[in-house]
């Protein structure tokens, strides 16, 4: 029987503190399993440290690595699609740098797959994060399941999962600029199950998902997968005309009865609150806008700079002939 190849796509912003580490565990915990061959590809996403230079030194010692370089930083999602367009194998699997998803769960990642399964995500069972983490975590979890993804769907948040060649195939489709992994793998549909781990602590470096982004990918993912925050502004729009008409028959009574117009406080925090509203419904007509305006545009997802390793021909993210990619091993 011809043994699967399963690739493990790695994102790496200033992980220099952690490479080796990574490097020596995954070799270790995952590619010493004798019925499949696991590759490992790196995403360096425009790295200010040292990281492309330890990216290089580890695809020149063991040919099973192999890395890209963006030329800038593009942001995570954005380096897991370069990863994942580039990737070779019958399944793809993704791995944070920082280890606190073990290696070891992809091995039960490998299982489900060759059970059947086409998606597998791995889902937290418990997590050594602040608590502050863990409870937004979960807050996005709930509303971004209850509002925005496909029902039935057994996505978890997080990018950490194994997803089969069809499914790969089908995510690259997607070319849309503002880019949460999960949310388009999920909304593939396809046969998925969850295994479930336990989430370690960081041992090294300094996480990059701050709170700010962690907001920024709930707002994200809501806006590009859900109709909620459009009918909430419907809704408010409803809400606040209907609230007029009250409003309006006393002003007209109050006029006809007393012959001057009173309550010029409650008319003034009427039209800083209708102003409020009005505001509030330009701005979010105006995100939409501005998503339509950056699709329509069609630039590239990313460019490639340099690679490391044993890798296909290089492309850029929609086969842009302007760009030019070098190797440099």
């Amino acid at each position: 029987m011809t043994i699967p190849l399963i690739t493990i796509v790695t994102p790496v912003f200033n992980e220099e503190a952690g490479l080796a580490r990574y490097a020596e565990t995954v070799a270790a915990v995952l590619m010493s399993r004798p019925d499949v061959s696991i590759r490992v590809l790196f995403v360096d996403d425009g790295s200010a440290d040292k990281s492309w230079a330890m990216i290089r030194e580890i695809c020149a010692r063991d040919p099973r690595f192999s890395g890209l370089h963006l030329s800038r930083n593009f942001g995570a999602h954005v380096a897991l699609s370069a990863g994942i367009d580039h990737a070779a194998g019958d399944a793809i699997a993704t791995l944070a740098c920082d280890l606190q998803d073990p290696p070891e769960t992809i091995l039960g990642f490998i299982d489900a797959w060759r059970a059947g399964a086409e998606i597998v995500w791995g889902t937290r069972r418990e997590r050594k994060d602040a608590g502050w983490r863990v409870f937004t975590s979960r807050l996005f979890n709930i509303a971004i399941r209850r509002y925005a993804m496909p029902r039935g769907s057994k996505f978890s948040t997080g990018s950490f999962f194994l997803i089969d060649r069809k499914v790969v195939d089908c995510f690259m489709q997607f070319r849309e600029r503002n880019r949460i992994t999960f949310a388009l793998v999920a909304w593939t549909g396809f046969e998925q199950v969850n295994v479930y781990y336990d989430r370690q602590a960081r041992t090294s470096g300094v996480s990059g998902w701050t709170f700010g982004r962690m907001i920024r990918a709930m707002y994200d993912t809501f806006i590009g997968f859900s109709n909620v925050p459009a009918r909430l502004i419907t809704f408010a729009g409803i809400s606040v005309s209907l609230a007029t008409i009250p409003f309006s028959i006393y002003l007209v009574a109050n006029w006809w009865l007393y012959g001057a117009l009173e309550g010029w406080t409650g008319i003034m925090l009427a039209l800083a609150f209708f102003f409020g509203l009005l505001f509030l419904m330009l701005g979010m007509i105006g995100e939409y806008l501005h998503r339509i305006y950056a699709e329509v545009t069609g630039r590239p997802l990313y460019f490639i700079s340099h690679s490391a390793g044993d890798l296909p021909l290089l492309k850029t993210s929609d086969d842009n002939p302007a760009a030019h990619d070098r190797r440099d091993s």
